[in-house]
């Protein structure tokens, strides 16, 4: 019969006590000889905990179980394995559905014995108590740290380091999000500012949806919330032993808003999501559209209320340059909502018409995702080498060609090597792919059927960067309706 070795050590102090690689080998491949088993593979664990399954070669040696690689595994012990009685039933469960056996030498654990697969369920039974017992374990200390004023577990979130403090950076773009969306800008304007000004949420772009969660993370309002539930009051679904009581207290971080101003967003989200935010608050260009005189953002504002003739009240959407509105440190005067419109599809049109840029945008976007492409397939096989390069480590050692020492150099040395491969590659793929966007050929027919919301979504799925340029400065009266200007468009 054909078996599989699987052979983990992750202290030195295991190597002492007689559970070394070597030693193991030794071992299993003497117990193989002496029961007529066949080797097929030896899977090496080194510096692995048995904590938890998230080990490269038992995953390898998994995939290969479900390819029929081997009929059973042979462990030297079961703490080699897992020490999780939860973990060792999920795992023979596994193996028992590939027609794998698992065999451990010291234990005399064979699930290729009709006694060994009766065991399964006598370790399901023990898996199950084990999961609801951690589980009750876990949700009462995590309760009690709420109560605390602690966070019950997790990672920080984006505005603070991993032991909690404030980062003062990260908490001016937190309060800079928080003031685009109260003045009108939408979750996927906002993120794509942030997105043109290179501001990212750790490693990764700013989303539409991070953009909304932030704004309803009670945490951001030194808030310590533990439980889930709905704005409206309900809990989600969920299973019943999951369900747990809401339990909300005073945090001890630092907040960075306060309680009033989260419950007057949250309230604002409320109203836009239910159809309470009118027409006249949404701003089409927000997010993109930028100063062609300071390079600065320009946002949306509102002209004073003015009747026409029939009684009807009607208010304007204009777009001023945001130093403009901060200290009047720029002349860029007010662009009308519609004379951006009107430059927009000028602009537009002409691309359209104009056949041989788009033939060499499309030549110059291919080339540069043909590039793109390359890199990660380079960076792949460099990776693949890498870890070659750590089995054939692992390997010498086994068979006494290296010291422990060299070894443990060589895994620093590939471990580093993969790290700065692994972010690079993390960095290339989560680069924007160039291409134009098909939908622009559509826009002036799909422009006139979309309401405002649309059409901010429109703006933000096109445009990258909207750049307004005159040579006006004090537009007054009717002039400032359509006066000489141009934009500067870049297209995602």
């Amino acid at each position: 019969m054909k078996v599989a070795i699987y052979i983990r050590v992750s202290t030195e102090d295991q190597a002492r006590e007689g559970y070394s690689i070597r030693g193991q080998k030794k071992d299993l491949t003497d117990y193989c000889r002496s029961n007529s088993l066949e080797v097929a593979n030896i899977y090496i664990d080194d510096g692995y905990s048995a904590k938890d399954t998230n080990r490269p070669k038992l995953k390898e040696m998994l995939k290969a179980a479900a390819n029929n690689e081997f009929k059973a595994i042979l462990v030297y012990k079961l703490d080699r394995f897992t020490r999780s009685v939860r973990d060792l039933y999920d795992l023979l469960e596994k193996l028992n559905k590939f027609g794998v056996g698992f065999i451990s030498k010291q234990e005399k654990f064979d699930t290729t014995t009709a006694m060994g697969r009766a065991m399964i369920g006598i370790l399901g039974v023990f898996a199950q108590f084990e999961r609801e017992t951690t589980a009750e374990r876990v949700r009462m200390g995590m309760v009690q740290k709420a109560l605390e004023g602690k966070k019950p577990g997790g990672k920080y979130p984006y505005g603070y380091d991993e032991q909690g403090s404030s980062l003062p950076k990260e908490f001016s773009v937190l309060r800079q999000l928080r003031a685009l969306y109260m003045e009108g800008l939408s979750y996927q304007s906002i993120a794509a500012h942030f997105t043109r000004l290179g501001i990212k949420r750790r490693r990764y772009n700013w989303t539409a949806n991070t953009v909304a969660l932030t704004l309803e993370n009670p945490f951001y309002a030194g808030i310590i919330r533990f439980g889930s539930k709905l704005p409206n009051g309900k809990y989600p679904q969920r299973k019943r032993e999951e369900r747990v009581d809401v339990v909300e207290a005073e945090g001890s971080h630092e907040a960075v808003w306060t309680i009033e101003e989260f419950n007057e967003h949250i309230e604002l989200m409320r109203r836009r999501s239910t159809g309470g935010f009118g027409r006249i608050n949404t701003y089409w260009f927000n997010g993109v559209l930028r100063c062609g005189r300071c390079g600065s953002a320009m946002y949306g504002r509102l002209t004073t209320k003015r009747s026409l003739k029939d009684g009807t009240a009607i208010r304007s959407a204009y777009y001023w340059c945001s130093r403009r509105k901060e200290n009047k440190s720029c002349d860029m005067p007010m662009f009308r909502q519609t004379h951006v419109e009107h430059l927009i599809f000028e602009h537009v049109k002409k691309i359209i018409t104009d056949n041989e840029l788009i033939d060499s945008d499309k030549k110059k976007f291919a080339a540069v995702e043909q590039k793109r492409q390359d890199s990660i397939k380079s960076l792949e096989q460099d990776i693949k080498k890498v870890n070659a390069r750590i089995d054939k480590w692992q390997y010498a050692f086994a068979e006494e060609i290296i010291s422990l020492d060299d070894l443990k150099k060589r895994m620093d040395e590939e471990k580093k090597s993969l790290d700065i491969l692994n972010a690079k590659l993390d960095k290339i793929k989560d680069s924007n792919k160039p291409q134009i966007n098909d939908t622009i050929f559509n826009l002036p027919s799909l422009w006139k059927m979309t309401n405002d919301e649309e059409k901010q979504d429109i703006v933000c799925a096109i445009f990258k960067k909207i750049t307004l340029h005159t040579e006006e400065r004090n537009v007054k009266g009717k002039k400032n309706t359509f006066f000489p200007a141009t934009a500067e468009i870049e297209y995602r």
